[in-house]
């Protein structure tokens, strides 16, 4: 499955993202603190991030800037307990999914939002394979003759 980096400064709610993932077959990573975040990202090399919106010292919208400049194609979900989500679209567009902490939409909302995205990511690397696979197909053949 995939490695999933999940950054949120409160435990218990990081924890128990970390138990909900781990059973549904991916490897993941925590963070408690945006720096923190940063700093296993660059190791880890996630597939996806989750990231809380509000932590000290550095909110989720600047490590989603951080993360996008670095790797602009990695899926990144936004967690929020505010229900205002289109102040929070307004405010880090570079989200590619806004959800909002409920205790009862939340999960199984996350879950399909990271089949999603990473469904829509893998299809990125395989076209881009398949035109090296072309290309190469391509090169190998210019050289060679067809004798009829």
């Amino acid at each position: 499955m995939a490695k999933i980096l999940c950054i949120d400064d409160n435990a218990h709610g990081l924890n128990a993202r970390r138990i909900l993932l781990e059973r549904e077959g991916h490897t993941v990573t925590v963070a408690r603190s945006g720096l923190e975040g940063l700093t296993l990202f660059q190791r880890a090399r996630p597939d996806l991030v989750v990231v809380d919106y509000v932590m000290p010292h550095m909110n989720g919208g600047e490590v989603i800037r951080e993360i996008k400049r670095a790797a602009p194609k990695v899926p990144v979900i936004l967690l929020s307990g505010y229900t205002e989500v289109l102040s929070l679209e307004e405010k880090v567009k570079e989200a590619d999914c806004i959800l909002t902490k409920s205790s009862t939409r939340e999960i199984p909302e996350l879950l399909s939002t990271i089949s999603r995205l990473l469904r829509k990511s893998s299809k990125k690397p395989a076209a881009s394979v398949k035109a090296k696979a072309k290309d190469t197909k391509e090169k190998k053949t210019a050289g060679r003759k067809t004798i009829r």
